[in-house]
């Protein structure tokens, strides 16, 4: 069975416990009270430090969003954030997060509806609620979300140049989607395909092939016959549909490209019963005909943001992903360059599931919404893993890992909660894969 990571970045955005109020030196900065009705991502400061706290005035009823996270224009890369919100009048704490977006998924992420109407503080610490000072600095984002999609689903794109892939720490950044190329023309198979995918798989991520076109050299009759050969097993309903790569046109014509690409696609879907996607450029989309739209399109448009629409998609009237740049940075992927791409899908986790056929699907899990919390985090001897929806799945499969991936500990979690002693393991950050019969949900968590 294909299991598909849970949509979960946003899994930490209001969590009770793990609150830091013992950090020394504790201080307000910016010394201003900010105040937002935008649904916009906007920057509170570029220099923050693990010991700063920030006011907002807020509104009863109001969504508001706060973050370090990369996505939506926050940085978290100088050092672990983590973030607590309380009642600047009551001191009550509100909110807790860490860990949970961003390029290395160390980026916190909070979203909570005011249940008052005044003065709401954001308490920044370092991992452990730690303090710091000076050089690097990390950037705070936040907004007023009524009405606003949250969480985005973000993915990437690899190949044999990417290296050797720690899945799990790809899965924890956290990335939800992936497409392993698969192969190229119609000798040339990818050496890294098959581990990709069968370690993507395991690790809970929608992964899929993708195959680099030569029009300008072989049919399409062709090369889709190699690609199926090979990545074909992988092509099945409830996943996440295989692609091809068309960026290489020759002297060929825009018709002349348009009957290859859809001779292509067709191929693969006859074959396999899944609508391919196709992934191209602004130029190429241009010089395309009208019967490609047929397919949903992934557009690359590496503009470096997650959120912006692409400045052109052709004859395309929507899109259905965009690579938003070819320079990102992911924990668990070295590259020989340090680089790869990044990817975001255009819609919601309902949007995502229809579009790998998972709507229909009795068979396979679904991507959904975040039902665990771990807390303590950070932890010193044991950890404790709640469901926290409204019904309780049978047999649950909790299994640990290290930071390299290595399985540390699996176990049943037969209850509503569930106790592991973690004082045996080491210091530093854990990766949390619980199976159930909904998908696979990943979390992180710190020993100290």
């Amino acid at each position: 069975m294909l299991f598909i990571i849970c949509s979960n970045a946003n899994a930490q955005q209001c969590l009770g416990s793990g609150f830091c109020t013992n950090i020394t030196n504790e201080h307000q900065y910016p010394t201003t009270t900010f105040s937002t009705t935008s649904s916009t991502w906007t920057t509170v400061n570029a220099t923050m430090n693990a010991d700063n706290f920030t006011l907002f005035n807020v509104t009863s009823g109001n969504t508001y969003e706060w973050s370090y996270c990369e996505a939506y224009g926050g940085v978290s890369t100088g050092w672990d954030a983590q973030l607590t919100l309380s009642n600047n009048s009551t001191s009550a704490n509100l909110c807790f997060s860490d860990n949970v977006c961003g390029t290395t998924g160390n980026a916190p992420y909070i979203s909570w509806t005011a249940t008052f109407t005044g003065v709401a503080k954001l308490l920044t610490s370092q991992v452990n609620c730690a303090g710091n000072s000076g050089s690097p600095y990390n950037t705070l984002v936040w907004r007023m979300a009524n009405g606003v999609t949250s969480t985005q689903l973000l993915g990437i794109d690899i190949y044999h140049g990417d290296g050797t892939i720690t899945w799990t720490q790809v899965v924890a950044a956290p990335k939800q989607f992936a497409w392993a190329k698969a192969t190229e023309g119609i000798n040339y198979t990818d050496p890294t395909f098959t581990t990709n995918m069968t370690n993507g798989l395991s690790a809970g991520i929608a992964i899929a092939g993708y195959h680099f076109a030569h029009p300008e050299l072989n049919s399409a009759s062709a090369e889709a016959s190699y690609f199926l050969g090979v990545a074909g097993s992988y092509i099945k309903t409830c996943a996440l549909p295989p692609v091809l790569d068309f960026e290489t046109t020759g002297s060929l014509t825009g018709a002349q490209l348009t009957t290859w690409a859809v001779a292509w696609m067709n191929a693969v879907k006859t074959a396999t019963g899944i609508t391919p996607i196709i992934y191209t450029d602004g130029s190429i989309a241009t010089s395309m005909g009208s019967s490609v739209t047929a397919f949903p399109l992934w557009i690359a448009a590496p503009d470096g943001s997650s959120t912006a629409q692409p400045s052109n998609i052709g004859v395309w009237t929507t899109w259905a992903f965009k690579q938003y740049s070819w320079t990102g940075t992911v924990s668990g992927i070295p590259g020989s360059s340090g680089a790869v791409d990044l990817d975001v899908f255009n819609g919601d986790v309902t949007a995502f599931n229809n579009l790998m056929g998972c709507a229909n699907s009795v068979n396979q899990p679904i991507i959904h919404n975040s039902e665990f919390i771990i807390y303590p985090n950070p932890a010193n001897d044991n950890i404790t893993i709640e469901n926290t929806s409204s019904t309780t799945n049978q047999d649950e499969m909790i299994s640990i890992y290290n930071i390299q991936g290595q399985l540390l500990l699996q176990q049943l979690m037969q209850q509503q909660k569930a106790e592991i002693n973690v004082s045996g393991f080491a210091g530093g950050i854990y990766i949390l894969k619980i199976k159930t019969e909904n998908g696979v949900e990943i979390k992180k968590f710190v020993k100290n």
